[in-house]
């Protein structure tokens, strides 16, 4: 009897806390229903295609391409744009002009590929679309043949053509690591302080609310910044990733995803009242910005609906900030408006934070 008695009793506890239980169910539900989307759905490929030819051959190409990708005819100037200033897509293709006569003739048109390698998964998924598009055309009795189609890459983004798996990995991995232990950090650092009775004292004390509060996600920042720092350094050791070109721009874009993370955790924290809500609420907010901000996967699996919420979230900014600096080679001058997003982000987050963690206790 005395085992149920103590079962029924922490059952009872766990029941007054409803918050924690909504947490617990909404956890597998909304993690799930992302992946799940994400995983079982088509993917979402933006192809910009610079028409030049404008002849049977090309307009027989776009069609097939259509079947599997979304296109959308561009200026070439418009289709460099979207592959290097805008980060919108991975790869623009360009059909050449006489594509096909050279094609009726039986004659050999290579076909430009505009590519940002950072996006490897991407550009790769592409390539293999053009594949199948040409044996397509060619099952279809059309004038293209494998023989006649040759491409050509011409990266836009910096001057490697491809990338290693780790190079795509690392930096998601190593940015929902360091949230994890930020948040969870500075949520049950300053539930431990309440419950310990040493916030009590502390305000008792002659020193400013702000300090206290400041001082405490000051440690918490400064042990972020040292974890991944350690990270990267570990993965460039051991997977030989890329740092940048710019040692002091990727101090600078780490000190700024770690102040946006410890401001945003703040903001969270101030939502759990207890000790058991914590974790719930921490892993449903970890994983739900992880798996939105591409982390995870490249967005371009994601349905369009879920790649506009990328940037409603510190990891969004965080990943195009590191492939930025990590991927394209880009100097601080290029990732200024990212770091200043994050910035802003982090600030946000801290003053809504402390208001929100005041009016809690």
């Amino acid at each position: 009897m005395s085992l149920l008695t103590i079962a029924l009793k922490d059952l009872r506890l766990l029941a007054r806390d409803r918050a924690a239980l909504l947490f617990l169910v909404l956890v597998p539900v909304v993690v799930t229903a992302i992946v799940a989307g994400t995983l079982g759905g088509d993917s979402s490929i933006l192809l910009p295609v610079v028409n030049e030819d404008e002849g049977p051959v090309a307009e027989a190409l776009i069609e097939l391409l259509k079947e599997h990708v979304e296109v959308v005819e561009v200026e070439r100037a418009r289709a460099e744009r979207m592959v290097d200033e805008e980060s919108r897509v991975a790869v623009a293709l360009v059909l050449p002009t006489r594509l096909s006569k050279r094609y009726l003739a039986g004659r050999e048109t290579t076909l430009t590929l505009l590519t940002d390698p950072a996006k490897r998964t991407e550009l790769e998924t592409v390539k293999a679309y053009l594949l199948q598009v040409d044996k397509q055309a060619a099952s279809l009795a059309d004038p293209l043949s494998e023989e006649l189609l040759a491409l050509e890459e011409r990266s836009l983004t910096g001057k490697r053509l491809s990338l290693s798996a780790a190079e795509q990995s690392v930096p998601g991995f190593s940015v929902m690591f360091v949230l994890m232990g930020v948040l969870f950090g500075v949520a049950f650092g300053l539930r431990d302080e309440r419950e310990w009775g040493t916030l009590t004292r502390l305000r008792a004390a002659p020193i400013s609310r702000a300090a206290l509060l400041g001082g405490k996600l000051l440690a918490r920042f400064l042990v972020g910044v040292v974890q991944m720092l350690v990270l990267f350094a570990f993965g460039h050791w051991a997977f030989e990733i890329s740092l940048g070109s710019s040692p002091i721009a990727f101090l600078l874009m780490t000190l700024a995803i770690v102040f946006s993370m410890t401001g945003f955790s703040l903001l969270v924290a101030a939502f759990a009242h207890s000790r058991e809500q914590i974790i719930p609420l921490g892993l449903t907010v970890v994983m739900i910005v992880c798996a939105l901000g591409g982390c995870w996967w490249p967005l371009f699996m994601e349905p369009r609906w879920l790649q506009s919420l990328a940037h409603l979230t510190l990891t969004g900014w965080a990943m195009e900030g590191l492939s930025d600096l990590l991927l394209r080679d880009r100097g601080l001058s290029e990732v200024l408006p990212t770091l200043g997003a994050l910035l802003a982000y982090g600030g946000v987050c801290l003053a809504a934070g402390s208001r929100l963690y005041r009016l809690s206790d």
